[in-house]
């Protein structure tokens, strides 16, 4: 999962302060993700889904690569 989170991140022009913003989590959380030391949420991984219009079978099950800057995210307040 944490190539997938890296690479939807990455494919957005996100940094990771800014990833972690929108889904409401502190940038170490968002970190600590990418480097699998632990896994998001239910709430989180919704957010994501949520903001982003993907799936969560995207999310767990793929390696990322088919995540495109040309796929817009949903735009709307995520809540904490």
């Amino acid at each position: 999962m944490k190539v997938t989170l890296k690479a939807l991140r990455a494919n957005f022009n996100l940094n990771q302060h800014e990833m972690a913003r929108i889904v409401g989590i502190s940038k170490r959380t968002w970190q600590n993700y990418e480097q699998g030391k632990t896994v998001p949420s239910t709430a989180v991984l919704r957010n994501i889904e949520k903001y982003f219009n993907v799936s969560y079978d995207e999310l767990i099950f793929c390696s990322g690569k088919q995540f495109s800057r040309n796929k817009d995210p949903v735009i709307h307040h995520i809540e904490s």
